[in-house]
């Protein structure tokens, strides 16, 4: 009989080392089918490219029992982590070769630092293929202290936003621009080195959150970002560059998640 969400017993305990095995967890390995178990079984099945529905029939069991417990290291626990987050959150997940584009927000409110990170996620082969920049996803000091509009300083809220095609940045080079949709920002305008997030000043509208890159390997942001999704360093923005270029895709996805979104590893 297939397992889905409110099943008991042994067979869901199996289910739940299993998935603990791959690396699909943390889950608890106590018996109840209930929703994290349900979340960790839909981003099982989108990894093993089969129907996605949370029930455990005899496909899905087939390709637990294929890839464990010898088949963990195809699937890294960091994309696990991320698949799972996003998955949790109804975010959707490109697994046809496109790009997913996801960064990872600091939970530090200092500004000026690139302390947070750019993944890039992609299928090939049915293999998962994963790289991570250091980068900032909010404005530097710089722009915190002289806001360029009165209303404050954009931050970018986290979301999933379907609005990057390749444009000019500032008029300097070709890279992912938002010219496909709105996104989302709060308002910094206390002008201080304090990043404010506060949900009462969010707006929506187009305010060119672009993804680019600061200098050969910057150490502070500065006037690098405005708001921008930035890289630290050149060298990384340009291989991701050639990676989402050989999608050959037109519009992309970014999607920002908070640090603490993320499974425990």
């Amino acid at each position: 009989m297939p397992l889905s969400k409110g099943s008991r017993g042994p067979e869901v305990k199996d289910l739940q080392v299993r998935l603990n095995h791959l690396r699909f967890g943390p889950l608890d390995e106590d018996g109840i089918f209930g929703e994290a178990t349900a979340s960790a079984v839909r981003v099982f099945q989108q990894a093993a490219q089969i129907g996605i529905d949370a029930v455990v029939g005899p496909k899905t069991w087939a390709e637990l029992e294929m890839r464990a417990p010898l088949g963990a290291e195809n699937i890294p626990s960091s994309v696990t982590q991320l698949l799972l987050c996003l998955e949790m959150k109804g975010y959707s997940v490109h697994q046809d070769g496109q790009c997913n584009i996801v960064g990872v927000r600091s939970s530090s409110r200092n500004a000026n630092a690139f302390d947070d990170f750019i993944h890039l996620l992609w299928t090939s082969d049915g293999t998962w293929n994963h790289r991570a920049y250091a980068a900032t996803t909010d404005p530097g000091t710089a722009w915190l202290e002289e806001p360029g509009r009165e209303a404050g300083t954009a931050i970018l809220c986290p979301g999933q936003y379907p609005v990057y095609r390749w444009d000019m940045h500032a008029q300097k080079y070709t890279t992912l621009c938002q010219r496909a949709g709105t996104v989302k920002v709060y308002r910094d305008n206390n002008r201080d080195n304090i990043l404010d997030m506060d949900a009462r000043s969010v707006e929506e509208g187009w305010y060119g959150i672009n993804i680019h890159h600061a200098g050969e390997d910057s150490t502070e942001v500065d006037r690098w970002s405005a708001g921008c999704q930035v890289f630290k360093r050149l060298a990384d923005w340009e291989e991701a560059v050639r990676i989402w270029k050989a999608t050959e895709a037109s519009l992309f996805t970014y999607t920002l998640i908070l640090e603490g979104d993320l499974p425990r590893a």
